[in-house]
């Protein structure tokens, strides 16, 4: 990893910790790099292929929910203090931060304090919870919030907090006619301890599905594709399976690490005809193909407690949340996933049509595709504050 200490010529400083941060910031990072200057910081592989300098492994960055954060607490610790030498040295001309709350409030307050340019896309989701986050950016005359979503200009406009709006990403995407396979998708997360913790549930509601699947069609039953949204997942996917099944994989399971480009992803997604996933921007991409799907996540205790306390959303998945209404069926598993809540996930998913599925795909894409291009957003943010001290 590189030293911030031996850079010699100023820098944007790029912090992503997740997949969805990787792809939002690919553009941005591409759009700086031709540009002229150069970008350090945190993100992962897509962010590195357009010129991103890594600070740190960004396989060592994604958690997920309180108990998963705690085990790694003290070298997140040494990641952000790598990270915030890097905004505070006076070779860093602005921040470009994207979502990850848990490193970039805390960059945000030091960007405030030290009078430092920020441009903070996919802030906290205030409307959910901890509406106090919002405090921070009043009075941040050099912080600027790019939201996707309704919901989010609307949650911060009601704080006081001025913010733009970007096009997501699934956006760039062009729908095309694909004949879909039976098979079932399973995306139990992109943090390595909760997709681990999810995988048995998920596993027991795609062999539910296969067996109602043979009780109401004709023809082979469908395989079971598991999604490693990275790389270095797929090996410890594929171990937990292998104890899950006592030592050997049936043929009808296997493990497929997912598209980087987001492109190709949903196209790969598009082929299926229905799906399982973990809370997060895998429901978005899901609904956005109009795969029938349900959302399921099985937290640790201490991130399951928090979130009664805490959350005050009614809807925990982003189409439900970006739509206002239950589009797509979730499930929050408080102990152990019982034979009960496994049929109601099948069956939730069994009485979702492709046809209705396609209606919801629509109606999000209408509702995600007002806003600004990633180009246009970055070239204004250095325009008003970058350009004139670089040059």
């Amino acid at each position: 990893m590189r030293n911030v200490n031996e850079e010699n010529s100023p820098y944007i400083l790029f912090c992503a910790g997740e997949d969805s941060g990787d792809v939002i910031g690919a553009e941005m990072v591409d759009y700086v790099v031709q540009h002229g200057f150069k970008a350090i910081g945190t993100g992962g592989p897509l962010m590195q292929e357009k010129g991103l300098l890594p600070l740190w492994d960004y396989n060592e960055l994604p958690v997920s929910g309180v108990g998963d954060v705690v085990p790694k607490v003290f070298s997140l610790k040494k990641v952000f203090e790598v990270v915030s030498d890097a905004a505070e040295s006076n070779k860093c001309l602005a921040i470009i931060a994207i979502d990850y709350p848990g490193f970039n409030m805390k960059l945000a307050r030091l960007a405030k304090k030290w009078g430092k340019p920020m441009l903070y896309v996919a802030p906290p989701q205030v409307w959910a919870w901890k509406s106090k986050r919002a405090n921070i950016f009043k009075q941040a005359d050099k912080i600027r919030l790019a939201v996707f979503f309704d919901i989010e200009a609307k949650a911060y406009k009601q704080l006081n907090c001025e913010t733009l709006r970007l096009k997501h990403p699934v956006m760039n995407w062009n729908p095309r006619f694909v004949e879909r396979k039976s098979d079932m998708l399973l995306l139990p997360g992109s943090r390595r301890a909760s997709a681990l913790r999810n995988l048995p549930a998920f596993i027991a509601v795609a062999e539910k599905y296969r067996n109602t699947w043979a009780e109401r069609n004709v023809g082979p039953l469908p395989d079971v594709i598991v999604i490693a949204s990275r790389e270095c997942l797929e090996v410890p996917l594929i171990v937990s399976l292998e104890k899950l099944f006592e030592g050997r994989l049936p043929t009808w399971l296997k493990v497929v690490v997912a598209p980087k480009h987001i492109g190709m992803r949903l196209d790969f997604y598009s082929q299926y005809s229905a799906a399982l996933t973990s809370f997060g921007t895998s429901t978005l991409e899901m609904a956005c193909v109009g795969v029938p799907f349900a959302a399921c996540v099985v937290p640790d205790l201490l991130t399951f407690v928090m979130g009664r306390i805490m959350v005050k959303s009614e809807y925990l998945s982003l189409p439900n949340a970006i739509l206002g209404c239950g589009v797509a069926p979730e499930y929050i598993v408080q102990n152990k996933l019982n034979a009960r809540m496994v049929q109601s996930i099948v069956d939730s998913i069994f009485q979702q049509s492709i046809e209705s599925a396609s209606e919801v795909a629509y109606r999000l894409r209408r509702a995600l595709c007002t806003g600004k291009s990633s180009e246009e957003l970055v070239s204004e943010f250095l325009a008003e504050f970058v350009q004139s001290q670089a040059h």
